[in-house]
């Protein structure tokens, strides 16, 4: 395989940003790490892609260091999954080993995983790379094993459904349609996708399961995540309570995993910078532009339920705006980095979460969509240009989008169909 043959395959990164996998596999690092961390609670899909399909997955990790040339390969995973951990055991050798790491939040943040597993920290505004590093999700490398376009994806199903899940879908499913498959066992209910701390409060299940979504996680609509969610759904809510109620104890940034290694992210003085601010002379810290937004300064640190993540984001559009940059200082390891990090299990108390059921088997669900709307921006870079036109014939893997420049990605038809509208966000087909 070729990294132009992974561009027309439409491989991205399957969490995340979604950044177009032949981008960064056109480097040469020293090390390729699999991120098998999947620390977003409730979420099973990458365990269950391992346990199930995890010749594949080693198939698409060795495809991924002969591209690049890395001489080690290294698999991430959180030390309570013993099983997966005694599979992969079984089945690596030589340049390739298991690194068993914390079960933390939020290891599967790329900097984060780095030091876990090899010990080297990257610095602020710099990639993996810099370090010798790439990191690629389990299910990415998945989809290079297979070798084939991707037109589905791996989801897991999870809180307040009576039986949670992993499922396969196809990408251009409605979250509507995914969910019907499930009993929902809150009358009044709202979904999250993505994960509880780093995905979005859907407002309409007419949305679609693009080539990045990993979860879709029902909660109940008055529950204390969703209270949190609403609470800071605006640039002007997270400005006055963080100028009403900010104290500036520091917790938000004393816990952040960012900081903690050295980087120079400090929601606490975003918030400073909220309380005092004007218009015509925005106060912004530049070293904000390193946070990975996990949302733990949120969710877990602040004890009086502010919001630290929003103000830091507002940080970083101010400081993109005015072009601005974070200096290239060696970052020095935290001397309270072990003593800090936030285990799972507490998270998921914090949350509230620990009601629901904790587990995510792979089901095979009978879905086929009479209808598909394709994105044409899955992925970070440019969306894709589309290469039909209404009324086309198409079938399942043809493909219907073209990369637009180096970062971008082709897309590819999900069902057999006719081309029922193309605009400049979406392709939607409909079944024959």
């Amino acid at each position: 395989m070729t990294i132009k043959e992974i561009q027309n395959l439409g491989i991205i990164g399957a969490g995340g940003a979604g950044f177009p996998t032949h981008v960064k596999l056109n480097s040469n690092p020293d090390t390729i790490i699999m991120n098998a961390a999947e620390c977003e609670p409730l979420l099973h899909k990458d365990m269950q892609i391992l346990r199930n399909h995890g010749d594949v997955v080693l198939d698409g990790f060795k495809i991924a260091m002969q591209l690049t040339g890395a001489r080690e390969g290294i698999i991430g995973i959180k030390e309570k999954h013993h099983e997966e951990i005694r599979l992969l055991e079984s089945k690596v050798s030589g340049n390739i080993r298991v690194q068993a790491i914390d079960d933390v939040y939020p290891a599967g943040d790329e900097v984060t995983l780095i030091y876990m597993t090899t010990g080297r920290i990257v610095p602020p505004g710099a990639l993996p790379l810099s370090v010798g590093c790439v990191v690629q999700n389990v299910e990415t490398l998945y989809n290079i094993g297979m070798n084939k376009p991707v037109v589905t994806k791996f989801i897991s199903v999870a809180g307040a459904v009576e039986e949670p899940a992993t499922v396969e879908v196809p990408v251009g499913i409605s979250y509507a349609e995914v969910l019907s498959h499930f009993k929902i066992t809150a009358e009044e209910h709202v979904v999250r996708s993505g994960g509880l701390m780093m995905g979005v409060l859907e407002h309409d299940l007419n949305n679609v399961v693009s080539k990045r979504t990993s979860a879709l996680i029902v909660l109940p609509a008055d529950h204390h995540c969703v209270t949190m969610y609403r609470r800071f759904s605006t640039d002007h809510a997270v400005d006055i309570i963080a100028k009403a109620a900010c104290d500036q104890c520091s917790f938000c940034t004393e816990l952040c995993p960012r900081y903690l290694l050295g980087h120079p992210v400090r929601p606490e003085l975003a918030m400073r910078n909220r309380m005092f601010t004007r218009e015509d002379e925005p106060l912004m810290n530049p070293g904000n532009l390193s946070c990975c937004e996990c949302n733990l300064c949120t969710m877990y640190a602040c004890p009086e339920g502010l919001d630290p993540k929003g103000a830091t984001l507002i940080d970083k559009r101010l400081a993109r705006a005015e072009k601005r940059t974070m200096s290239g200082e060696k970052p020095m390891l935290h001397p309270m980095f072990e003593y800090r990090q936030v285990p799972v299990a507490k998270l998921k108390q914090r949350l509230d979460v620990t009601k629901f059921r904790d587990e995510g088997p792979l089901k095979q669900l009978n879905v086929h969509p009479n209808r598909v709307r394709i994105p044409l921006r899955q992925h970070a870079g440019t969306p894709a240009r589309p290469t039909v036109k209404e009324g086309d014939r198409v079938k399942i893997y043809d493909q219907i989008g073209e990369a637009s420049s180096e970062i971008s990605c082709t897309m590819h038809a999900s069902i057999d169909g006719v081309v029922k509208k193309v605009t400049e966000d979406e392709i939607t087909i409909e079944r024959m």
